[in-house]
């Protein structure tokens, strides 16, 4: 079941804004760059830098993050880490994780096409 979460419960609970800490992306472990488990963390600049926001669902239930809705639409997210064994999907034409949704397995994406510009999210629980 996916659920769609509110401004209020993605901002309080699910999603949190920091910049990315390390400079030298290449020598940063993961572990330093996303230091939280079965989470995904998007950053807006490739490899790894510029700011991160941190998205994890929060219960057993999938759950679908509008992208656009937090300020992270319109190409904003340009790489990834999946802390998470389960592959997060995003997708590039909805806001309501409808359609065709482009993996991101577990792991580093360093960084994402340039015609990539993902609207929203769908995380596994």
């Amino acid at each position: 079941m996916r659920k769609r979460l509110g401004v209020l419960a993605v901002a309080a609970a699910l999603v949190g804004l920091t910049p990315a800490t390390a400079s030298a992306t290449t020598a940063a472990t993961t572990d330093e760059l996303c230091p939280f488990t079965d989470t995904l963390c998007l950053f807006d600049g490739e490899d790894y830098t510029g700011t991160r926001l941190n998205v994890a669902p929060m219960g057993s239930d999938a759950v679908c993050v509008d992208l656009v809705e937090h300020g992270w639409g319109g190409g904003r997210a340009k790489s990834a880490i999946n802390t998470s064994t389960r592959t997060a999907n995003m997708f590039q034409y909805s806001t309501d994780c409808t359609g065709y949704g482009a993996p991101i397995h577990t792991g580093r994406t360093p960084d994402f096409n340039v015609w990539f510009s993902p609207k929203s999210v769908l995380i596994s629980s």
